[in-house]
């Protein structure tokens, strides 16, 4: 992991020092075909987003995960992108700053749920037990870790934590080979309306008011830098995207479903896209005060270096 990571930074000072100049002609976005992303599939599939940008060209890519987002932005491939927070932490303290988070998106929407037939039903029972997350440091990663330390459960000795798809992970259940997963939604449902698991915890329980950051919206500071109003542009947009989602929560979640059977080729069944969308919030505020917390859970997991300097990571453009 830390090689990873030491291969993430050699990659980030080299586009430091070769990086073309920025062109202001264009606006490069990354997300991904998920709930949590809702204001980015409304916005795009909408026009909305594009038409903030009068003048700019919107070239919207979707992406599996976050680390690979962080890859590409420090390649220079991407300007501004919609990923968890964890990754943008990472980024941002692994490139000494090149990215930034100007924006909040989505609150809530993670949860750890247990295979059915484990015996699983308090976290005491998860000692001796092997449990997934969808990548090593992703969010659901490194929220998994600090809730098993908090537990007096040490990952990795008392608890397999075991990144894998959500392929793998339907698969080791079924086969009774996994005993539970911290996953994003809509899978942490779909696991539980179609494969039986119960609900352990919902990560907003963690929370003060059940609030916590699931999707952040970051920018490489050297586009931020070059395209100030760009940037302002689209945030203002996303903080209008997400109000938007919020009070036609109905509508938002047909064009999401919509969206996301348009990228991936299937579509979520309806029973598990409303109940995993009524887990996730929307919101312009990044709460920095959550993001500190994360990177100090990431430190513990070894992800991060011991204090690492936050300061800077919240921008408003």
């Amino acid at each position: 992991m830390r090689v990873s990571f030491l291969l993430l930074l050699g990659v980030a000072l080299l586009v430091a020092c070769h990086a073309p100049p920025e062109d202001g002609t264009r606006l490069r976005l990354a997300y991904m075909a998920r709930l949590t992303h809702a204001p980015a599939l409304t916005g795009l599939d909408s026009g909305r987003l594009a038409a903030a940008l009068p003048g700019t060209r919107l070239e919207a890519r979707p992406f599996e995960f976050g680390n690979a987002v962080i890859e590409a932005m420090f390649a220079g491939d991407i300007d501004v992108a919609l990923l968890g927070p964890n990754p943008a932490i990472n980024g941002f303290v692994r490139s000494s700053g090149e990215v930034r988070i100007v924006s909040g998106i989505a609150s809530g929407g993670s949860a750890l749920v247990a295979r059915p037939g484990a015996g699983i039903a308090a976290p005491g029972d998860l000692r001796g037990r092997r449990l997934a997350t969808p990548q090593v440091a992703s969010t659901q990663d490194v929220a998994l870790r600090a809730y098993l330390r908090r537990h007096g459960l040490t990952p990795g000795s008392d608890v397999t934590v075991l990144p894998m798809s959500s392929t793998e992970i339907r698969l080791l259940f079924a086969r009774a080979e996994l005993d539970g997963a911290f996953v994003p939604e809509p899978f942490a449902t779909e696991l539980i309306l179609t494969a039986g698991a119960t609900l352990l915890l919902d990560e907003r329980d963690e929370w003060p008011e059940r609030r916590h950051p699931a999707t952040v919206l970051a920018v490489r500071k050297r586009y931020l830098d070059a395209h100030p109003d760009h940037v302002r542009r689209l945030v203002k947009a996303f903080e209008a995207e997400a109000r938007w989602v919020e009070t036609n929560r109905d509508e938002a979640l047909g064009l999401c479903q919509r969206g996301i059977a348009q990228r991936l080729g299937r579509a979520l069944p309806d029973p598990v896209a409303r109940a995993a969308f009524e887990r996730v919030a929307f919101t312009a505020d990044p709460m920095p005060d959550a993001l500190g917390k994360m990177a100090r859970d990431a430190e513990q997991s070894d992800f991060l270096p011991k204090g690492a300097p936050l300061t800077g990571l919240v921008v408003t453009p």
